[in-house]
């Protein structure tokens, strides 16, 4: 028993002690789960209660980040002043404000055919620069949103095909209640052993059957079938679709993905059948299964939550808003409080009320606190408290924090000094997050598809290949595509980021390095002068130079080369010369293309003109040929046979 609990699962029949197929339904008819079945779903159920155990209260943390209250009161307004929900915003706009730059290290050189092909398939199939992939930069923004709210979040990469039989690699966010790894990990980017529940819709299941996907078993699939789909787990829905109150339909299953080099199992969890197996390609046997953690937490496997730690502060800011609402209220509504009145007036707009005791009086009761009147003050004093407890997103959050600095030059570079602290933490994490995912897909990718023999490049590509001493013979000059054998780049590949790429692009972070070495060695060169070093002064000058020069060419004008070749010396007259040929150029073009046109409708003009003579040369010899042919009576119900007659020569015709 031991040992067949231990036993690996290869084979469908692997799974069951007894598996036979019903030949009307194609269906399972009778089977039996073999005991390593049993201790699969025994390990996920045990899993699944520790995982449940964890985020059993993280329902709090998505209230907040939703703008919600989290503690509800009958007598009042329960709205939420939202600090936390715009906090958990900007920051995540703050951080992932591109997607990153990436380079491509593998056992290929970057320049050459194969390392260029590398890069492409990485920016247009796994990033996503088609049509048909997603927006790599929102994704990034809604799994940063998504640690910092609960600590982590889960993606798996997941080979697609589009309608037009192209694969490309989709980023699959997974719930967090929905991923269950392993108990005894310390860390969970680094478990080893890890369950991802999914739901199947029926259309989807029937789509898997007629399509006889590869890895599936299309009889456990009608098994499955034979019973209606339940609602989901409450726990796998999203926030919205809790407060709507309803669930979709959807067939449980779940996966379960090792770094042992085993193949991946999905199963029905209801039913326990084994629906798929799963070849894990990836050379060095690793799990797609990937975690975003912003912050480590040594005290569990999960990440650390920002908005846990500032719980406390946005329930005193939500109940502060509520009962300085309820007085305010109170005040435009306020209790009528009558003294030496016979009966209780009935008051009303413009109603008249006559009051028979002239010592009568009514008045209403005022309401004022000191806490209403110190509500702005009390309100940004906690607002700032919860800004240092998180961390300061960006300069004007820092400044909101009332942390003590001030607006002098000093303050201001503290400010920017935090700033940066905080966001490099962050920034870090999503790069090397996004680091081995890329790297992950990409491997991935070129072993799926190692029958490939070509694909479709785009143009700057082709460009790229060919610079590299790529065969224009592989190219097809019609099509376009280009042979590419799969099988030789079916290789690991390592994907890094560029540091700082997130918040600040390439070109923007050279041209910033730039001025800031420009600034100071400005303002040294009166110093370098006076010291009467030539060598010295002509080496800062040629430096000063060569800086504005690649400024220029970085400012991203369209007329950054000409100015560019002007300053290193270029004649101003030759780009004009040149500016002008290319107008004359230009306004050539157009005369011809005047001139074309005109010529085309004198040309449909005289077409029309023939087709009209033609048409009247048509109907003359339709004329002549009624009046030359005899005319022969018709005899009865029988139709005549018509003799030859010799055709008339038209031509003798005046």
């Amino acid at each position: 028993m031991a040992v067949s609990e231990h036993k690996v699962v290869r084979e469908f029949d692997d799974w069951y002690e007894k598996r036979e197929i019903d030949p009307r339904t194609q269906a399972l008819g009778r089977f039996s789960i073999a005991p390593c079945a049993g201790k699969v779903h025994r390990e996920y159920e045990k899993y699944k209660r520790e995982m449940d155990n964890r985020t059993e209260n993280y329902w709090k943390l998505d209230t907040l980040a939703a703008g919600e209250v989290l503690t509800k009161r009958e007598d009042l307004p329960n709205v939420s002043s939202g600090d936390v929900a715009g906090m958990v915003r900007r920051t995540a706009r703050n951080v992932v404000q591109n997607t990153p730059n990436v380079e491509v290290i593998s056992q290929f050189d970057d320049d050459s055919a194969e390392g260029i092909f590398a890069r492409h398939m990485l920016l247009s199939k796994v990033i996503g620069s088609d049509n048909y992939s997603n927006d790599m930069q929102q994704n990034l923004f809604a799994s940063t949103m998504g640690a910092f709210t609960r600590g982590f979040d889960c993606v798996i990469p997941v080979l697609l095909q589009d309608a037009q039989g192209g694969w490309y690699i989709m980023y699959d966010s997974i719930h967090y209640r929905d991923v269950f790894p392993e108990d005894g990990a310390k860390d969970v980017k680094q478990a080893h052993r890890v369950y991802v529940r999914r739901y199947l819709t029926k259309s989807e299941v029937w789509s898997l059957i007629q399509n006889e996907t590869d890895g599936w078993d299309t009889a456990a699939l009608r098994t499955m079938l034979q019973n209606a789909a339940p609602n989901r787990k409450h726990e796998s829905a999203s926030h919205e679709q809790k407060k709507q109150g309803q669930l979709p339909e959807g067939y449980e299953v779940a996966t379960l993905y090792t770094d042992s080099g085993d193949p991946f199992l999905t199963f029905d969890v209801r039913t326990k059948l084994l629906l798929r197996i799963e070849k894990n390609l990836h050379p060095k046997k690793w799990h797609p299964v990937h975690f975003l953690v912003l912050e480590k937490d040594d005290q569990q496997p999960l990440g650390k939550s920002m908005v846990e730690l500032l719980l406390g502060r946005q329930e005193f800011q939500d109940l502060l808003l509520n009962g300085a609402m309820k007085m305010w209220y109170w005040g435009i509504n306020p209790t009528l409080i009558g003294r030496g009145v016979n009966t209780t007036p009935m008051l009303a707009p413009g109603k008249f009320v006559s009051l028979s005791n002239p010592n009568a009086i009514i008045e209403p009761m005022e309401v004022s606190t000191s806490t209403l009147q110190s509500f702005g003050n009390i309100t940004q004093q906690n607002q700032g408290a919860m800004v240092l407890t998180a961390g300061a997103a960006d300069q004007q959050m820092a400044a909101g924090a009332g942390g003590g600095m001030s607006a002098t030059p000093q303050g201001v570079e503290a400010q920017t000094s935090m700033v940066d602290i905080t966001t490099n933490n962050y920034q870090k994490a999503i790069e090397n997050f996004f680091s081995h995912y890329c790297s992950y897909a990409l491997t991935i990718y070129f072993a799926e598809l190692k029958s490939t023999k070509s694909v479709t490049p785009s143009a700057e590509a082709r460009i790229k290949l060919l610079g590299a001493g790529f065969d224009p013979a592989l190219i097809d000059p019609e099509t376009f595509r280009v042979e590419m054998d799969f099988s030789k780049l079916a290789v690991e590949y390592f994907v890094r980021c560029v540091p700082g790429s997130l918040t600040e692009l390439e070109d923007e972070k050279q041209v910033r390095v730039l001025q800031e070495m420009l600034v100071p060695l400005s303002q040294s060169m009166p110093a370098i002068s006076t010291l009467q070093d030539q060598d010295m002064t002509r080496a800062a000058t040629q430096t000063i130079q060569y800086i504005l020069g690649q400024l220029i060419q970085l400012s991203g004008s369209k007329d950054a080369k000409a100015i560019a070749t002007i300053w290193k010396g270029g004649d101003v007259e030759q780009v004009n010369e040149r500016d002008r040929k290319i107008t004359e150029l230009e306004s050539g073009r157009a005369e011809v293309a005047d001139v074309l046109a005109e010529s085309n409708e004198l040309t449909a003009q005289t077409v029309a003109g023939l087709q009209t003579q033609v048409s009247a040369l048509a109907d003359t010899m339709q004329e002549l040929i009624a009046q030359l042919t005899p005319q022969t009576p018709s005899s009865g119900a029988e139709e005549p046979v018509a003799q030859e007659q010799p055709q008339p020569n038209l031509t003798a015709v005046p």
